[in-house]
């Protein structure tokens, strides 16, 4: 498992060059967000991602799977879920294991069948699912993937992930009073020493943004 963990933390490296880098993009709107929107949104993927899944998975990370490597995990899983497919946490894992070897398109099926084996409530599959789409293709954010999480928020409304994926979404469409909204709910989850240093760092930073494009007039007054 601590294979699995190390690799886990190389892949938020390229979580954040998915998110972030097109958020530095230049978009013709006037909703769009700033530079330092983008950097920030990358450094809540580079330390949230593990430390969520870490913290809050429903996998238990204490209990070895006997394997050495993740290529060997998936293939104990595959097996165990051919015995047994309605195994939820398998599908689940099953579809972290992919997102950690790069297997996107595999891992989006993976989390589906989660989804579809939880009778369609499971918010962690629909997140999965989002996340792997989002590898696959930044623009998902604003489409299936968007969609996704924001289904996934319906079914439980306090979920990390959720909120997580949900805020850095909502970065990206340039809606920061719903970003903000979002990371103060994760926040009061009392996450992770780390991720709760950087998601105040966040929500700072927004109420920055958000006071500059819409400065109080009465500041300006003699």
């Amino acid at each position: 498992m601590i294979v699995f963990i190390i690799l886990a933390a190389a892949l938020a490296a390229i979580c954040v060059a998915v998110i972030a880098v097109p958020l530095l993009k230049p978009v013709p709107s006037k909703t769009a967000s700033a530079p330092w929107s983008a950097v920030a949104a990358g450094a809540v993927l580079a330390v949230g991602s593990v430390g969520l899944y870490a913290a809050w998975s429903n996998w238990s990370w204490h209990k070895s799977p006997g394997v050495a490597s993740p290529e060997g995990m998936v293939e104990k899983l595959v097996h165990e879920l051919n015995d047994h497919p309605d195994n939820v946490n398998g599908w689940l894992m099953l579809g972290h294991s992919y997102v950690v070897l790069q297997e996107y398109p595999l891992a989006a099926r993976a989390y589906r069948r989660a989804d579809s084996a939880a009778g369609g409530r499971s918010a962690e599959a629909l997140v999965g699912e989002a996340e792997a789409l989002t590898l696959m293709d930044d623009s998902e954010l604003n489409g299936e993937a968007g969609r996704l999480i924001e289904r996934a928020l319906a079914i439980d409304p306090t979920s990390p992930q959720a909120l997580f994926f949900g805020a850095a979404a909502a970065m990206r469409r340039g809606e920061l009073p719903l970003a903000r909204t979002r990371f103060t709910k994760l926040l009061a989850l009392d996450p992770p020493a780390r991720v709760k240093t950087i998601l105040q760092e966040e929500i700072s930073g927004i109420d920055r943004q958000m006071a500059a494009a819409h400065p109080d007039p009465a500041a300006k007054k003699p």
